[in-house]
């Protein structure tokens, strides 16, 4: 189940808030080294702020299997700040309506089967959450490989921001930008059979091939 979470709903979810960050410790800085901010297992840092929503994937309402952060770009954007170099132009920073996700994460420890449909679940809610907050555009950076895995082969198409570029142990990070729009979540939700995983919008209307 696909949860999105925010400071108004912390008090009916803050058992998987906090297990959201444990999960990102446990991929960030446990697995993968990175050198943020940290306390008692979990990890944060300066764009956990009350503006931002967390879309978590749980399946007994404990444990976190995957999680991903989302935040308009008015109120701290990652990219601008420490990535300036991934974008072209500019100007994206200070369009209207734009989001930026960051902290994308799922457990590593599951078998790739269950990490897919982990996946594909939190790649259309970002598309579901953007229609039904009014969302133009989502921004971020990841390596190139899971730009094309986690979004376009799941029928979400991606905006190159720039080119790749390495950073730290990645050789080929990428910023790049999804356009909300009603049919590119329906071209989603028709490509991995996962139709609103929010329930926060009614189910597009779908060839035969998705139930």
């Amino acid at each position: 189940m696909l949860t999105a979470i925010s400071f108004k709903s912390v008090t009916l979810h803050g058992d998987l808030l906090l297990a959201q960050h444990r999960l990102r410790h446990q991929e960030f800085i446990a697995r993968q080294g990175y050198d943020v901010w940290t306390t008692d297992g979990m990890e944060f840092d300066e764009y956990d702020t009350l503006v931002s929503y967390y879309l978590v994937y749980s399946e007994d309402g404990k444990r976190v299997l995957g999680c991903s952060r989302l935040t308009p770009i008015d109120y701290g954007c990652m990219l601008k700040d420490h990535f300036p170099a991934l974008v072209d132009d500019h100007s994206i920073f200070s369009r209207d309506r734009v989001w930026e996700g960051t902290r994308f994460c799922i457990d590593a420890s599951l078998p790739a089967e269950k990490r897919r449909d982990i996946l594909r679940t939190i790649s259309v809610g970002y598309l579901e959450f953007g229609l039904a907050h009014g969302i133009d555009t989502i921004i971020g950076l990841m390596p190139t490989l899971v730009l094309r895995t986690v979004f376009e082969s799941n029928g979400i198409r991606l905006d190159r921001l720039g080119q790749p570029q390495a950073i730290g142990d990645h050789a080929r990070i990428q910023a790049a930008a999804i356009t909300v729009s009603e049919a590119c979540y329906a071209s989603a939700c028709e490509k991995t059979g996962c139709v609103a995983p929010l329930g926060l919008l009614e189910a597009p209307i779908l060839s035969s091939r998705v139930a």
